[in-house]
């Protein structure tokens, strides 16, 4: 597993692939919302262990983290990922409130985060696992309940590739952007697979 590395062949189908779950997740969150949402995978890549601590910006900066595990064809995680305040702006959306109503993290919040990240993901899971290579109709992608996190940036991918890193010197990752009435919103969707995983992904080309 040291020396897996994907080609570029082989990361244009997996991103293909990942549009699919996009478009999916893309409705479910238009309709969770009430406006028009898109998702967008914006980068499917390997990359170094040491870039990886500031992909999602400065690494001392805190962010919002709702972690779904998943389990199936394919294993790993899928984080939705927010600044404090955009994600915040988010729970004041759904509670139809005031924009800056909401101030800090509590449970309700909290639980409005992670809803969201619940319908975004299992809509996203599902369509993905439809479109796997090799698919059968009872292949499923079973996520588990999202879990709130509130920590560094940089902490939060190292923990989440840890799985990947141990085994190998590059990390695969696919990132995900989202747009709302043609504007780009400060979210990022990332899905994170495990060393086996990627063998999987690996195989949809030669």
């Amino acid at each position: 597993m040291q020396g897996l590395t994907l080609s570029q062949i082989q990361l244009r189908l997996i991103a293909s692939i990942f549009e699919r779950g996009a478009e999916a997740a893309s409705r479910a969150l238009t309709q969770w919302l009430g406006r028009t949402v898109h998702l967008k995978i914006s980068d499917v890549d390997q990359a170094d262990i040491t870039e990886v601590a500031g992909l999602l910006g400065p690494e001392d900066a805190t962010v919002a983290v709702c972690a779904m595990s998943f389990a199936g064809q394919l294993e790993g995680q899928l984080l939705l990922v927010f600044s404090d305040a955009v994600g915040l702006s988010l729970v004041d959306l759904l509670l139809q409130q005031k924009p800056g109503t909401s101030t800090q993290w509590s449970e309700l919040e909290r639980s409005g985060a992670c809803e969201t990240a619940n319908i975004v993901g299992c809509a996203y899971l599902n369509a993905l696992s439809v479109h796997l290579p090799g698919n059968s109709a009872t292949d499923t992608l079973i996520p588990s309940p999202p879990e709130f996190r509130h920590e560094f940036a940089a902490s939060l991918l190292e923990f989440a590739v840890m799985e990947q890193a141990s085994v190998m010197d590059r990390v695969l990752l696919v990132k995900s952007r989202f747009q709302a009435e043609g504007a780009d919103l400060d979210w990022a969707l990332l899905f994170v697979p495990t060393p086996d995983s990627l063998r999987t992904l690996a195989q949809i080309a030669p």
